[in-house]
């Protein structure tokens, strides 16, 4: 989708402009992945230093998509292969796929990992067909069925990250996650050297939670320092750092428990508090490593297996819903901005064509 109004090059400068000048307000985002009585579950917010917007944009079967990486030699190009639905940010990212699930209950996060940024230069091109940042969520979830296809596919070199390309021509650290409806959960960090990291876990694992910085052997290596059996929580810290919020969550998600006669509605309310009382960020707090601002904009928490999404716009906390099976006789992309929608007080959100931007 490009604008009507500005040429392509145009576009492309006010984009790396706008990032650039929030670059240092990074250290945000979180996502949890649990397993609950009604399956596989994930949890999600969005925190910048600016207000941030949210499009649900669905992607049916047959699609044709291309990947813009010219750094690289070879840049992918891939027909939708599963229906899917991308949560799209159109107000400071341009257009960047934040988070998606297919309908096989495969889903991918990107969130911020500045740690990265530093050993880009060192990352060398594997030859492989190269996937933008602004793609690469949509490209696993609309290629691959489970986490295991995706990352095997990833070691054999089938398809690579385009590091060197960034955001708009603006290069940043960023990490994914990839998380299917088995529970089977792979985050992919690039490390010193340009070294390419894929750790593998499941939602019993430390990495049913993901923050951002420091890479996950560091988080590790925090984490270590408290004992998260102790329910007096003294040692439980209460900045919004990417680790004190990555070892609140672990420390909340090992006492949680879910009864199973639950609903589903009561279960996905646990969810979400257990998620708040951690890891979503309040307005105005300082982050004592980087000194900066920033908070939670916008969260959805959806289910793997039954379909279920609710937004969360933390501007006006206004909230709308709409479930996965309900777009799936979509033949052609279809758009719903849960932003404006949930203000408007729609409470299921309404798909139609896709605007340009």
């Amino acid at each position: 989708m490009k604008s009507f109004n500005l040429n392509k090059i145009a576009v492309v400068a006010i984009a790396a402009a706008s990032i650039a000048t929030v670059a240092g307000t990074a250290n945000a985002c979180s996502r949890f992945t649990l397993d609950t009585p009604h399956g596989v579950s994930t949890v999600r917010s969005l925190d910048w230093g600016d207000q941030l917007g949210n499009v649900a944009q669905v992607n049916p079967v047959g699609i044709k998509n291309a990947s813009e990486t010219p750094s690289y030699k070879n840049a992918m190009a891939w027909t939708t292969k599963y229906h899917a639905v991308a949560q799209m940010e159109w107000d400071v990212f341009h257009g960047v796929a934040s988070d998606a699930i297919n309908s096989e209950g495969l889903a991918a996060s990107l969130l911020y990992m500045a740690d990265s940024q530093a050993f880009i230069k060192d990352y060398k091109d594997t030859g492989a067909p190269a996937v933008s940042f602004l793609d690469v969520i949509r490209f696993i979830t609309e290629s691959y069925a489970t986490t295991e296809e995706a990352v095997k596919a990833f070691n054999n070199n089938q398809w690579q990250i385009a590091w060197a390309d960034g955001l708009h021509g603006a290069q940043h650290g960023l990490h994914i996650s990839i998380q299917d409806k088995s529970g089977d959960i792979a985050l992919l960090q690039l490390n010193e050297g340009g070294e390419m990291l894929v750790h593998r876990g499941d939602t019993k694992s430390d990495l049913r939670i993901m923050a951002n910085a420091p890479l996950q052997q560091h988080h590790r290596d925090y984490v270590a320092k408290v004992n998260l059996r102790d329910l007096e929580a003294k040692d439980i810290p209460s900045s919004i750092s990417s680790a004190d919020r990555n070892l609140r969550g672990l420390f909340h998600t090992s006492h949680i428990e879910f009864k199973e006669d639950a609903s589903w509605a009561q279960t996905r309310g646990k969810l979400l508090s257990t998620y708040n009382a951690g890891n979503l960020v309040p307005q105005d707090l300082i982050d004592p490593v980087n000194g900066e601002t920033y908070a939670t904009w916008t969260q959805f928490v959806y289910n793997h297996d039954n379909g279920e999404f609710l937004f969360t716009n933390y501007d006006t906390r206004a909230q709308i819903a709409y479930n996965f099976n309900d777009t799936l006789a979509f033949t052609e992309t279809m758009c719903a901005d849960t932003v404006k929608q949930a203000d408007e007080g729609l409470s299921k959100a309404v798909f139609t064509q896709c605007k340009a931007h």
